[in-house]
């Protein structure tokens, strides 16, 4: 008889919390997109891993991304292992061959790379040679 009058007792509270929620005007929305890190300071964190400077990365990651400590942590954790992240996308730029062409007409090659890299489906060494073919091409 107990656990019948507890069970029902905490199907009333689900009840009046569920109707509670539901009639509370403010909307939540979470969208997990902090992990989007733009290329160009995924590139710059990058340079600052490579120079053994950690720490640094991870405060530049989180000032400019305007993300937590730690997912600026986990972001570099994959920069340091060889990986790349999504960038925010960018829909008036033209295509990627425009965009790469751009970067490495400003002499910006690793730049490219990484856009390449976190625009397709690449390996790191594939994404080079995309990158190479279009410096090759005459137009860049």
């Amino acid at each position: 008889m107990e656990s019948i009058l507890l069970v029902l007792l905490l199907v009333t509270i689900g009840i009046g919390i569920s109707r509670w929620i539901g009639r509370r005007k403010v909307v939540r929305i979470y969208v997990g997109l902090d992990h989007i890190t733009p290329v160009g300071v995924q590139v710059r964190a990058h340079d600052l891993i490579e120079a053994d400077r950690f720490r640094d990365a991870v405060e530049l990651i989180r000032k400019e991304s305007q993300v937590s400590r730690q997912t600026a942590v986990e972001v570099a954790e994959v920069l340091r292992a060889g990986g790349v992240l999504p960038g925010f996308p960018v829909f008036d730029e033209g295509d990627l061959s425009t965009r790469v062409r751009k970067l490495i007409e400003a002499g910006s090659r690793k730049e490219a790379v990484f856009l390449v890299r976190s625009t397709e489906d690449m390996s790191q060494s594939e994404a080079e040679a995309f990158v190479d073919s279009l410096s090759r091409e005459p137009n860049a």
